[in-house]
């Protein structure tokens, strides 16, 4: 064979190996697979309840799932860098809170309000960053601890009274419409999605994240502040929290003592669904979003087919036992599939060194 028409058969190989690992990659990325699933949940359930798609109800699904995505959102920080936050639920009614009370008593602005709570949940992620990052407590011991101490300054600060008095020019961000289904809450969601986006993928803070959470070791040994990164990781976690009680307050225009108790798990659901791994060092943001849709659509229909409300928590376990299953699996066959790459690679190229 000629030089040239070895030439030709090594492009040939190396566009037939690409070929499917492109495919691969796009079947495996799991906001379009989430995607797809919305897809099919919101068919069938309008198929059954044409109400299901109207523009109400919509907008009431997406408004919803902008609150879980702001948990979500910094559940998948920490989870990147291996670690778990159970009080970003109680981070965030305890942000609703004391913002709603300034917002009823004192009649802040949303633009002061937005600060406010981004502050509350900074402070309140402190605590957990100290805990994890200086005082090097293992993360689910920590913020269990902090979950129970947040929780109870709820009842604390409440003394039995809540948040019912929110201005409608406040609450109409949830139920206004810019297009049909979409409410203005969301346009307002989608820069902050894109910002968390590009600060994972593309800086040197994002990358540290991924290298911590990928090994540990091997991110301190190439000069990564592991330490300094987890703890960067839960004042964000914080910050998201408390913007997500901020978001409660426009959706739900009230709040109490025991805002956000039972929303802890429920981000954790929508970061896994959405692709964050449990293990570290996989994850995005617009997975948080995705995840966070798709729980809403998916406890929505479920109460459409009139599915008992006792019952719906049972479904969000199974959904994320689905997903981490099939993470694991994919995992597992992602690395087959690399290493029979690998063996063929090398086969194919001890073959045209012997022509």
């Amino acid at each position: 064979m000629t030089t040239a028409g070895k030439v030709e058969t090594a492009a040939a190989a190396r566009r037939e190996l690409a070929r499917p690992a492109r495919w691969s990659w796009l079947l495996r990325r799991r906001e379009i697979l989430v995607t797809a699933v919305i897809v099919v949940v919101v068919a069938a359930s309008t198929a059954a309840h044409p109400y299901f798609w109207s523009s109400s109800n919509l907008a009431f699904i997406f408004a919803d799932s902008v609150v879980i995505a702001f948990l979500a959102l910094g559940e998948s920080f920490v989870m990147i860098g291996r670690g778990i936050d159970l009080s970003v639920g109680a981070i965030m009614g305890l942000s609703a809170i004391f913002v709603g009370f300034r917002i009823q008593n004192d009649g802040i602005s949303l633009p002061t309000a937005v600060l406010l709570g981004a502050g509350v949940g900074i402070v309140l992620g402190l605590g957990n960053a100290i805990l994890v990052g200086v005082v090097r407590l293992p993360p689910i011991i920590a913020t269990l601890g902090t979950l129970s101490v947040y929780s109870g300054l709820e009842f604390v600060i409440t003394n039995g009274n809540q948040v019912d008095t929110i201005p409608n020019s406040i609450t109409d961000l949830g139920s206004d419409t810019v297009l049909p289904g979409i409410p203005v809450i969301l346009l307002l969601t989608l820069p902050i999605v894109i910002i968390s986006a590009w600060v994972l993928r593309y800086t040197t803070f994002g990358r540290s994240i991924y290298a911590v959470g990928d090994d540990a070791e091997a991110a301190y040994r190439a000069g990564i502040p592991v330490q300094r990164v987890l703890f960067s990781t839960y004042l964000v976690s914080g910050l998201f929290a408390g913007l997500g009680g901020v978001a409660y307050l426009i959706y739900t225009s009230g709040a109490s003592s025991t805002t956000g108790i039972n929303d802890n798990l429920t981000a954790i659901a929508a970061a896994i669904i959405g692709g964050t791994a449990l293990t570290g060092g996989v994850g995005g943001a617009f997975g948080a979003l995705v995840g966070s849709v798709f729980l809403t659509v998916t406890l929505t229909a479920m109460s459409f087919a009139h599915v008992s409300d006792v019952w719906q928590p049972a479904g969000v376990g199974v959904l994320v036992l689905l997903a981490v299953v099939y993470d694991s699996r994919s995992r597992a066959n992602g690395g087959r599939r690399g290493a029979w790459r690998l063996r063929r690679q090398r086969a194919r190229a001890r073959a045209g060194g012997a022509r």
